[in-house]
């Protein structure tokens, strides 16, 4: 960015000294607002008329330029700051997608052992009354 300044500024420097050798002092202005000039120095004005209007220009590209460039840099800090969100908040989903994890496990596991002690019951109580049901028809039968 520096470059293209100095660029400029030298560009501008330069062309001054390209035309010094037309005398200026030659112009006169006019009552109307306007300028007399001898005609050598059309030459030379319609030269500085050519190069102020390229170094406008340039100038206005280089000012577009300038926005495009503060305008990526501006995106470019959006599209970042935008990635650390998402980071964030998927990092904090991914964490709290353990502990439920972690905590399912741990009812699950339970939910096993429960079902276990129940069948076990289930099962001593079947046996009990089956075996109470052998007595009572051995004892009947006698």
């Amino acid at each position: 960015m520096k470059k293209i300044v100095v660029l400029i500024l030298l560009q501008a420097i330069f062309c001054n000294l390209v035309y010094a050798d037309c005398d200026w002092t030659a112009i006169k202005p006019m009552a109307n607002g306007s300028y007399e000039y001898v005609p050598a120095l059309h030459l030379c004005v319609g030269n500085l008329v050519v190069d102020n209007k390229i170094l406008v220009a340039q100038l206005v590209e280089l000012n577009a330029a300038i926005e495009l460039k503060n305008l990526a840099l501006n995106k470019a800090d959006a599209r970042t700051e935008l990635w650390r969100k998402t980071s964030d908040s998927e990092q904090d989903r991914l964490s709290k997608i353990q502990d439920s994890q972690k905590t399912n496990d741990l009812l699950w596991f339970g939910l096993g052992i429960l079902s276990t002690v129940a069948v076990g019951m289930m099962t001593a109580r079947l046996i009990g009354r089956r075996s109470r049901e052998r007595e009572a028809s051995t004892t009947s039968s006698r």
